[in-house]
């Protein structure tokens, strides 16, 4: 009799445990699911604001400005003005002061701000851009970077989300076809677009670039070229038709693969155009 009541008293522990292991897995997937979507949704509004300046939506005085700004530009394209329309950072930089640039990747889901926090490398790893915390996190680059772009390797990171936000969409390039067909991406700044080339996209490991090769001499940067073109990766793509030589100013953008717990995928692109925007 002691032995069945031990036994079912195990299995009413072991029933309580296994419900209590559901219900909080449950619960988890539940606010991270809500997370990522209050997430997606700020970032929504962010667009909204980014092309405010162009669409002149505020009211009062600063939204008499942008209709204004708004109408010049419209006189300045029909008199053959061709420059592209740029991303309106002063609005953006009253949300979060930490949003300096903008990435846009042709056909994919990636249009978001990037961010970089002063003296705190990892905050965006889980804060969205309004800086409120998020699995998802943001688009952000290190301090070790200028905001300007200029030095010659920057690094953008960014989530490997389910959903399809944040960087998922890096992992498009790992198709041939899609790698061949989109040949660029863009970054934006205050009063400029910069146009980038990309030359290789391929798995990697968790390797911090910016500290395994000394992109400040010209032998560290060649020693990064010979190891993209090396052919270092299964499953590599890469251009090269695409000159590319120590002088260039490069950009990486990384995320993570979902089948390997320390690995990265990266896609490396040239910079090649910097022009003037209307903004």
């Amino acid at each position: 009799m002691r032995d069945k009541k031990g036994t079912h008293r195990f299995w009413g522990v072991l029933f309580y445990l296994a419900l209590m292991v559901t219900i909080v897995s449950a619960s988890y997937a539940g606010v991270r699911f809500c997370s990522n979507l209050v997430t997606e949704q700020s970032y929504e509004r962010l667009r909204d604001a980014a092309e405010a300046f162009a669409v002149g939506t505020k009211n009062g005085q600063q939204g008499k400005e942008k209709n204004k700004a708004a109408k010049e530009m419209e006189r300045e394209s029909e008199a053959g003005d061709d420059r592209p329309e740029g991303i309106d950072f002063a609005e953006l930089s009253s949300i979060n002061p930490d949003i300096y640039a903008w990435i846009r990747i042709p056909d994919t889901q990636i249009d978001y701000p990037v961010l970089q926090r002063e003296e705190d490398d990892t905050y965006y790893l889980r804060h969205n851009s309004s800086g409120r915390y998020a699995f998802a996190g943001s688009i952000y680059t290190e301090e070790a970077n200028s905001r300007d772009f200029k030095d010659p390797m920057t690094v953008l990171y960014g989530h490997n989300m389910r959903d399809g936000s944040m960087f998922q969409n890096l992992h498009f390039f790992e198709d041939e076809t899609f790698f061949a067909e989109h040949p660029e991406f863009f970054i934006y700044l205050p009063g400029y677009r910069l146009t980038y080339e990309i030359f290789a996209a391929y798995r990697f490991d968790d390797t911090h670039l910016l500290g395994a090769f000394d992109f400040s001499k010209k032998k560290g940067r060649w020693a990064y070229i010979r190891e993209v073109f090396a052919g270092i990766s299964m499953g590599q793509n890469t251009r090269e038709d695409v000159k590319v030589t120590a002088k260039d100013k490069f950009v990486t953008l990384s995320t993570c693969t979902s089948d390997q717990a320390d690995g990265r995928y990266l896609v490396q692109a040239v910079l090649r155009k910097k022009e003037k925007t209307r903004q």
